[in-house]
């Protein structure tokens, strides 16, 4: 093996005096150094293979030992890596259980009918985060890969858990609750649910309009809803807070999933956000001119401030005499704003109620903007992985159970070939030849 290395260097060391021979620009450099590394890498990960295989095959005590008859030789396997396409001929083996394999696969890592490293298949999965199959195979793979390649490296990942070192204790909680509406490729919608929790919103800059930021958010969404989704939230809760002493606020439109978290969430209060409750409002006065129904405004103002109910309905009969034509519109922005009236209020008697409440914006940047912003059409299996990737940020790939109990003479195999290789580079300095130096 060290014979190979050190032609595969020399070979590398040629190419690279060549090359500087003449006066290459910064992008010539990239680009040479990107191919040569990673044609060297290429030919030193076939050559590693190929030893293992040889070496295994040549323990013919070992491999009676173990159990280990040739079936044929020379099959050849191709692998697709980041550092191009690795491509070996190795040996089949009869085990002794009855099964057959190819024991330098083990070495390697490598499963069977695996055509793709989990390296390049996590970094497909990365990509298909943000952009569609197609484009996620061209810059990860320059397009050797399908599209089924890229959705079978998405199924084959799930979200990362952050490490969460120990639980703080905070005075408020926010919890942002709303839902995707994503295309199935059956022709049916399904409801995503999304929530983000954080500890309130600071502001970023200065000026009238100043950017604000949710204080250390984290998000969940899964493929499900009701009880089971919000056991999933309180334990991603609790697993970071300490919630005897914190308030929580519910952000949402008032569906009932939203609401039934109150059930699940301690010391909770439900919270109506702003866009659903102005929407209902539009509703009340959409058909009114100018300086119109200026008293039933300002009625239905101070009736959602003090959560009056009999002023809000007041109000509602009043616009509905002058507008009869619209009085379903009208009933229907009423019957929400009533509904919702304590959830409304209590944004104007707890300013703490006010520092939350940005759902929409959460569903549009964590799911929408890549299962539903564009015409397309999912399968539930994809997106029972792809959905917890998009809200968790990070993603790992899921075990595949493998058999790792390797024989004794591939062990000794996989050593033979490293065995010569500790010998000390030649660019090692002897420190007994250093120069002393002394500092003034």
């Amino acid at each position: 093996m060290q014979s190979i290395i050190d032609r595969i260097v020399e070979n590398l060391k040629q190419e690279i005096t060549d090359f500087f021979s003449g006066v290459p620009s910064i992008e010539d450099v990239e680009a040479f150094s990107w191919t040569k590394l990673k044609k060297a890498a290429a030919e030193l990960t076939e050559a590693y293979a190929r030893e293992i295989d040889a070496a295994l095959y040549e323990d013919r005590a070992g491999r009676k030992e173990a159990g280990l008859s040739v079936e044929r030789r020379g099959n050849r396997r191709t692998i697709l890596t980041d550092i191009g396409e690795i491509s070996y001929e190795r040996t089949y083996y009869a085990m002794r259980d009855g099964t057959y394999d190819y024991p330098v696969d083990r070495v390697l890592g490598i499963d069977r009918y695996q055509r793709v490293s989990d390296r390049t298949m996590l970094k497909l999965a990365g990509e298909a985060k943000e952009n569609s199959y197609a484009s996620a195979g061209r810059i990860v793979a320059e397009g050797k890969i399908s599209r089924q390649t890229v959705m079978n490296a998405v199924r084959r990942c799930r979200a990362g858990e952050k490490e969460v070192t120990a639980r703080r204790q905070v005075p408020v909680l926010h919890v942002d609750a709303d839902e995707d509406h994503v295309s199935l490729q059956n022709g049916k919608t399904l409801i995503v649910p999304l929530v983000t929790v954080y500890e309130g919103v600071e502001k970023i800059g200065g000026g009238k309009k100043p950017r604000r930021k949710c204080i250390n958010a984290f998000h969940h969404s899964a493929v499900k809803a009701g009880e089971e989704f919000w056991d999933d939230v309180y334990e991603k809760i609790i697993s970071r807070y300490d919630l005897e002493k914190t308030k929580i606020y519910l952000h949402g439109d008032g569906a009932p999933w939203i609401k039934q978290g109150l059930e699940y969430l301690p010391n909770c209060t439900f919270v109506l956000d702003c866009y659903h409750k102005n929407k209902a409002k539009k509703m009340l006065f959409a058909g009114c001119g100018s300086g119109e129904a200026v008293p039933e405004k300002q009625t239905v103002t101070n009736a959602l401030r003090y959560g009056k109910a009999d002023a809000l309905i007041e109000a509602g009969r009043s616009l509905i005499k002058k507008h009869p034509e619209r009085q379903d519109r009208i009933e229907d922005g009423l019957g929400y704003l009533y509904q919702n009236l304590d959830a409304i209020a209590i944004r104007y008697q707890d300013p703490e109620a006010r520092n939350g409440g940005a759902t929409e914006p959460h569903v549009s940047h964590v799911l929408s903007r890549r299962l539903s912003s564009r015409p397309m059409g999912w399968s539930i299996k994809t997106l029972e992985h792809l959905v917890p990737m998009l809200a968790a940020k990070s993603f790992e790939l899921i075990p595949r159970t493998r058999r790792d109990e390797q024989p004794d003479c591939l062990n000794i195999a996989a050593e033979k070939v490293t065995a010569g290789l500790t010998r000390p580079s030649p660019f090692a300095v002897d420190p007994d030849q250093c120069m002393p130096f002394e500092v003034s």
